[in-house]
């Protein structure tokens, strides 16, 4: 177990460290240089940017007042932790290390990418299946936080980060990897709501707590793989897992509507990067 605290650590020093994307780090900057202070588009704007995002729901749910169960989604941690507080963390961190921009490091463009397809994944089918959606696209958003710290500084990784798993197979890197997403948000006082699906992606009928969004998002992460052509599939290479389909009373079908309604969420985000904020 220290070898896995230690790691955890090195996840939540390289953590503050990250620096906006490029291109979203040009949209933070420009709403802040424009005195934008419209909520709902600082909102949209803060749920296509997860580091910024879990700054904030780290900050809510750290805070001496917070709520005894927490705060699950990024609407709530916003409101909790004030509008000028959340202005104030958006400008901070839209310029945080722009004289170093060359040698920052970040999300990835593919873990961004999967990061937004995932979690509009999860709002249409949390939508559907009567549970929250904000809480749905925000633990979709940032399930995989770990992995994406871990690819933002590559050079290590290897030698750091998947040591404690080095000699086990790939779906057994995968269970190691949910548990540190896992410990890395409950060091930092997330709710079970947020926390255990994401410690059960990979097997979500052995989660008893939240069972059903565990299934969405396993069900989430096959569409997103799907989607962005990677090897990420959670624990089949052909289809999703039939057991999750069966509970969720979804048929395969699910997956091709959804390929049409994630394409034009992206569209949507695409165009609010580019200061278009008409379909929000």
């Amino acid at each position: 177990m220290e070898r896995i605290n230690a790691t955890v650590d090195r996840l939540q020093n390289r953590f503050e460290t990250l620096t906006p994307a490029p291109r979203i780090s040009n949209s933070l900057k420009s709403l802040v240089r424009g005195g934008n202070i419209n909520p709902d588009e600082i909102i949209a704007l803060i749920r296509l940017e997860p580091l910024l995002a879990t700054r904030i729901l780290r900050e809510a749910n750290q805070a001496p007042n917070s709520k005894e169960k927490g705060y699950s989604s990024i609407e709530q941690a916003a409101t909790a932790v004030g509008f000028e507080r959340m202005y104030d963390l958006l400008g901070i961190y839209a310029y945080q290390y722009c004289d170093e921009v060359e040698t920052a490091s970040t999300y990835s463009p593919e873990s961004w990418k999967r990061a937004i397809t995932c979690a509009v994944c999860m709002e249409s089918l949390a939508a559907k299946h009567k549970l929250d959606p904000h809480e749905a696209y925000s633990i979709g958003l940032l399930h995989s936080l770990a992995n994406a710290i871990s690819e933002a500084h590559e050079e290590e990784l290897d030698r750091q980060l998947t040591d404690p798993f080095g000699h086990l197979n790939s779906r057994l890197k995968s269970f190691g990897s949910a548990g540190l997403n896992y410990t890395l948000f409950r060091f930092w006082g997330f709710p079970d709501s947020f926390t255990d699906p994401i410690r059960f992606q990979f097997s979500p009928l052995d989660c008893i707590t939240t069972g059903k969004m565990a299934c969405l998002l396993n069900l989430s992460k096959w569409i997103t793989g799907a989607i962005r052509e990677t090897n990420e599939l959670p624990d089949q290479e052909k289809g999703p897992d039939l057991l999750v389909l069966n509970l969720l009373g979804e048929g395969e079908q699910t997956l091709w509507n959804l390929v049409t309604d994630v394409s034009d969420c992206l569209q949507r985000a695409e165009a609010m990067l580019h200061g278009d904020y008409n379909l929000v």
